[in-house]
């Protein structure tokens, strides 16, 4: 157990100081885990040992904008809302709406590939990251991808950082694609009467000729929020096509926007951020979606646990909050975890009482996985200094 006193804090003014920190804490044999905000440091298994935390916050400039190429590279401790400010100046944006909103780093947002509502249809940070820079524990700075949406074809090291848990390298900064300022906005709020009814509307957007910036379901409900970021007369008339098939689901919907759609998202996004409990990332396949959700209010209201989900209704990502005693949430675990297997399902514990981790893991098993894992640890990070045993599986 680490003493919190004793842990030293390093904060490196620019990526060379930040690679000779590195090059220092891996020769002194010091376990270093990396931090940007911090918005996200509960999530996953803590670092066996904590002996020094590298802080990316001083890291903010410069933010470099080509609004020709639609591209942009900013530093690992920039956060999302300051690289849209610069960005919106031309009309162009990074649609990225993480857990922590525009709180989130640059950093942050590579390592544990965070993403929200509208990786419908832009993606998670690894599908628009095409170049980053990052320091390795000798002292070395690497580069991998370019400053171009088209990059020469190899090995991908970016998308291999992303989702790392800053466990084998510190990313200092990165190279987004972008896309333009959407001019308009519609939402569709659907109250959906039953399971079934859910799972019709899901299969019905699936196949409909629309181009939603996101497609989320909620629990308690259920009900789907559509989103359609687009010209004013496209939003009106995709929307307008959407209640449609609400309707023929037996479903209620109404259209929002202004003040009213911003609230509806803000009470979505809240929705699962709840202290206490445990937050759950499952991915399942989309067309068993509506049958997990089921699945978790039946069991929910048998072991009388408070329970909200969010999520991409379309691509099977789910995040879902639930609070209770804790043998309850052990067995909700378990039971999800028996019904989601891999490799069409898997089920992670972003964060959980103590009480909870020590009785289930909270990564799955990797099977055949780990052994690649930890190979590649090997060779970027032989002594493992970034983050001991909080990589993805208990990462060492």
């Amino acid at each position: 157990m680490t003493d919190v006193a004793t842990v030293q804090r390093l904060e490196p003014a620019d990526a060379r100081e930040l690679a000779e920190m590195l090059r220092s804490a891996d020769d002194r044999r010091l376990a270093v885990v990396v931090r940007g905000h911090g918005t996200k440091a509960g999530w996953g298994v803590p670092a066996v040992r904590t002996d020094a935390v590298l802080s990316t916050a001083r890291l903010q400039e410069p933010i470099e904008h080509c609004a020709g190429d639609l591209t942009v590279t900013a530093p690992a401790g920039a956060t999302l809302a300051a690289v849209n400010a610069v960005l919106a100046r031309d009309g162009q944006w990074l649609p990225l709406d993480p857990w922590a909103g525009g709180e989130s780093t640059v950093g942050g947002l590579i390592a544990t590939n965070d993403s929200g509502p509208r990786r419908h249809r832009a993606g998670a940070p690894r599908d628009l990251l095409i170049g980053v820079e990052f320091a390795l524990v000798d002292g070395t700075t690497a580069r991998a991808g370019g400053r171009v949406v088209k990059n020469v074809a190899g090995y991908d090291l970016g998308r291999l950082l992303c989702g790392s848990f800053g466990s084998l390298a510190v990313i200092t900064s990165a190279t987004f694609k972008l896309s333009p300022l959407p001019p308009a906005s519609r939402t569709v709020a659907i109250a959906v009467p039953d399971g079934a009814a859910l799972g019709r509307l899901i299969a019905a957007f699936a196949a409909a000729v629309l181009t939603p910036s996101a497609v989320e379901v909620a629990l308690p409900g259920p009900r789907l929020l559509v989103r359609f970021e687009t010209t004013e007369t496209a939003a009106v008339q995709q929307a307008a096509h959407a209640e449609t098939l609400a309707a023929a689901a037996g479903a209620h919907a109404r259209v929002l926007h202004g003040a009213d759609e911003s609230a509806c998202w803000h009470g979505h996004d809240a929705a699962v951020h709840h202290p206490g409990g445990v937050l759950l990332r499952l991915n399942v396949l989309p067309t068993d979606v509506a049958g997990v959700l089921a699945a978790l209010e039946q069991r929910a209201s048998l072991h009388g646990l408070r329970l909200h989900a969010a999520g991409r209704a379309l691509l099977g990502c789910l995040l879902v909050h639930a609070d209770g005693e804790s043998a309850a949430l052990v067995e909700l675990i378990r039971h999800l975890r028996t019904a989601a297997r891999p490799p069409a399902g898997h089920v992670a514990v972003l964060s959980a009482p103590a009480a909870v981790t020590h009785a289930v893991p909270v990564w799955e098993d990797l099977g055949g996985a780990a052994a690649i894992m930890r190979a590649v640890k090997a060779q970027f990070d032989p002594r493992g200094t970034l983050c001991p045993g909080g990589g993805p599986g208990g990462l060492a």
